[in-house]
């Protein structure tokens, strides 16, 4: 295997590499992509994270971007982006994720779980963050009570500070969802103003 393989995968800006990518970075046949990613992984280049996903041995990467490439596409949204963004302060053990599907794995003693969101509440509010992509807090809110209405989120009202929150796009975004997530949001919001 020529150093010409890995000289290309140590110029590359991505830290993951799927068979795929290997494929046509390489200009290879997918069998001969399988193999060389194999060889790469015995000769101490490259690490196998999961079928058909590698990174280089002494690259190091954001878990939030490890996410990213797990599952495709996929958004960090959820308990995990509220932390992100200050709006909630526990510090999630999982990192939650949308996608078009459901999936759930363990790469590196993490646990990285994708709720399933409709194409419609998913195309909208992301941003790159250093080099991931997440929703905007707001959106994260909204996604988060959209799954505790069905049974996927723990979210309690009072961990949640809404102060941090913009409350026009809050709104902007809120009308796109089914009636339940915003009276789950009305009463944070209630809660809040009481406890003032």
């Amino acid at each position: 295997m020529s150093t010409n393989v890995t000289a290309k995968l140590l110029n590359s800006d991505s830290p993951f590499f799927s068979v795929s990518a290997l494929q046509a970075m390489l200009n290879l046949t997918r069998e001969s992509a399988r193999t060389t990613a194999s060889r790469l992984v015995k000769r101490g280049i490259l690490v196998r994270l999961q079928r058909d996903l590698y990174t280089l041995a002494n690259r190091k990467y954001s878990l939030f971007s490890l996410a990213n490439a797990l599952y495709q596409p996929s958004v960090i949204s959820l308990e995990t982006a509220l932390n992100y963004w200050g709006i909630i302060v526990q510090v999630p053990q999982t990192i939650f994720s949308i996608a078009q599907g459901s999936y759930r794995c363990v790469v590196d003693n993490t646990e990285f779980v994708y709720r399933r969101m409709f194409p419609d509440l998913f195309r909208f509010g992301q941003v790159k963050a250093e080099n991931f992509f997440i929703v905007e807090p707001e959106k994260a809110l909204l996604d988060t009570l959209y799954m505790k209405s069905k049974g996927l989120s723990e979210l309690l009202p009072e961990d949640v500070d809404m102060a941090k929150l913009d409350d026009d796009l809050l709104n902007y975004y809120n009308r796109l969802y089914p009636s339940i997530v915003k009276k789950m949001r009305n009463e944070i919001e209630e809660r809040e103003y009481e406890a003032k």
